[in-house]
């Protein structure tokens, strides 16, 4: 559906005197009006398992329309940027740090507000006043940073698709 809306370029091939018609994938636009006006947005929490386009599906009654929720987040990669189930996770901290590395210390910090990233210390560990974050408590906060997304109201969807095919075309 979202590439369909994109330019196609007439590009020369190898072969002499041939050419092949291909699709504009670096084209890009900026859709201000919709990113930067809280009237138009929502912020929800991605259940855990959800993929992009079940959220799409359920936000949207369609899964067709994950690439609206990519641009509104400003989403490149969907595997990278968004939440991974907490069996996905697990499997990738354990392929990343090892069967028994995920429980090692990733960092210690401070057990105040502030949280700041701190060395080790013994006497500080053991009077609670700093807490060890492991690698998987570590790459599951980064993961559950990513679950906070922005949502076009759905009654701007059409709106949003029309003004995005029009620019996107020209």
């Amino acid at each position: 559906m979202l590439f369909s809306m994109f330019p196609k370029l007439l590009v020369n091939t190898l072969t002499p005197n041939t050419a092949t018609l291909v699709t504009d994938i670096f084209r890009r636009i900026s859709l201000n009006k919709f990113k930067s006006n809280v009237v138009f947005l929502q912020t929800i929490t991605v259940p855990d398992g959800y993929t992009i386009e079940q959220v799409s599906d359920k936000f949207y009654s369609s899964p067709d329309y994950h690439w609206v929720i990519m641009t509104i987040n400003e989403i490149v990669d969907a595997r990278k940027e968004w939440p991974m189930g907490s069996s996905d996770l697990l499997a990738y901290c354990k392929k990343k740090y090892g069967e028994t590395g995920i429980y090692l210390p990733h960092h210690y910090r401070t057990s105040d507000e502030f949280k700041i990233i701190v060395d080790y210390d013994a006497e500080d560990l053991a009077s609670g006043a700093i807490n060890v974050v492991s690698n998987y408590d570590y790459e599951e906060e980064l993961n559950n940073g990513k679950r906070e997304i922005k949502m076009l109201d759905p009654k701007y969807l059409a709106e949003f698709v029309s003004i995005y095919s029009n620019l996107i075309s020209r």
